[in-house]
């Protein structure tokens, strides 16, 4: 196996803000939340009876791979997002990301996740930095939990080819998903959730990248009316021949520190050289 190549970049090599912004959050989670309480976070309806009509959210997440390369690309994606929820049923949310990837070149972020670039050999390490792709997404609830029958969300979103293609931080192409989001309570405290989606990826020119199925599978634990915490198996199919099928596990924490304000912690472990071999995120959502 190949030693990594290149050293870990140290704070000071990291941009000032998003570095504040990251150890900010992480702070105030550490002091509230449990040490073992840690995709792309899924919008989840509150476990309170507190109906919200706009959320604020940012989820900084670092992680690090090698998705088939034998190099390590290290990323911070900072997403900052808004959701609005205009009716009881119809929700729509606008994630505007900043991302920094530090890496060999060759790797490039496809579907929100890093893909070995074929035909691309590795350089010296460089580190790219900038705004990645605008996600905006509209989210309709078609039916509600009730009884046997559970919550089912159909949803649509548009990628926006905003990231620099030549940074290796987007394809800088469209894509379209259209997915479902299904809960259903299964005990007093326990709720299941499935999501699935498909994506129409959108290629460069002189590349053949594969439309994605994703799909999750997860249980959450209301371990109290202000803490729950919540694990996930997440996979999809791979973006091109030569690319693994993404798989991981996923463990979340979310705390309600106050009535507007709910605090976010987790991680991830790959399962498969197509995903990063570890992630943690930390965040905070304001909800009014």
């Amino acid at each position: 196996m190949m030693k990594r190549a290149g050293r870990h970049p140290s704070l000071r090599e990291l941009p000032h803000w998003l570095v504040g912004l990251a150890l900010g959050c992480g702070l105030l989670i550490t002091g509230v939340t449990p040490a073992s309480a840690q995709r792309e976070v899924k919008p989840e309806k509150s476990s309170s009876t507190e109906e919200y009509i706009v959320k604020l959210s940012v989820l900084p997440e670092y992680s690090e791979g090698r998705y088939g390369t034998g190099h390590t690309t290290q990323i911070l994606e900072v997403p900052f997002r808004a959701e609005w929820s205009v009716t009881d049923r119809l929700d729509l949310r606008l994630t505007i990301p900043y991302v920094w990837m530090r890496g060999r070149g060759d790797t490039t972020i496809v579907n929100g996740r890093p893909v070995s670039v074929v035909g691309r050999r590795p350089g010296q390490v460089t580190t790219e930095d900038g705004l990645g792709d605008i996600l905006g997404e509209l989210a309709y609830t078609l039916l509600e939990e009730k009884d046997l029958i559970p919550d089912i969300t159909l949803f649509v979103e548009i990628k926006f080819p905003t990231a620099d293609a030549s940074d290796r931080l987007g394809t800088g192409e469209f894509d379209e998903k259209i997915g479902i989001y299904v809960t259903k309570k299964v005990a007093e405290r326990w709720t299941t959730h499935v999501d699935l989606s498909y994506t129409f990826i959108g290629s460069p020119p002189r590349t053949a990248l594969q439309n994605v199925f994703d799909w999750s599978v997860g249980l959450s634990y209301d371990a109290t009316p202000q803490f729950k915490l919540s694990g996930y198996i997440e996979g999809a199919t791979a973006v091109s021949r030569n690319q693994q099928k993404p798989l991981d596990v996923r463990f979340l924490g979310e705390y309600g520190l106050t009535k507007h304000i709910q605090l976010t912690a987790g991680g991830s472990v790959g399962l498969s050289h197509g995903s990063p071999d570890f992630t943690a995120l930390t965040g905070v959502e304001l909800r009014f």
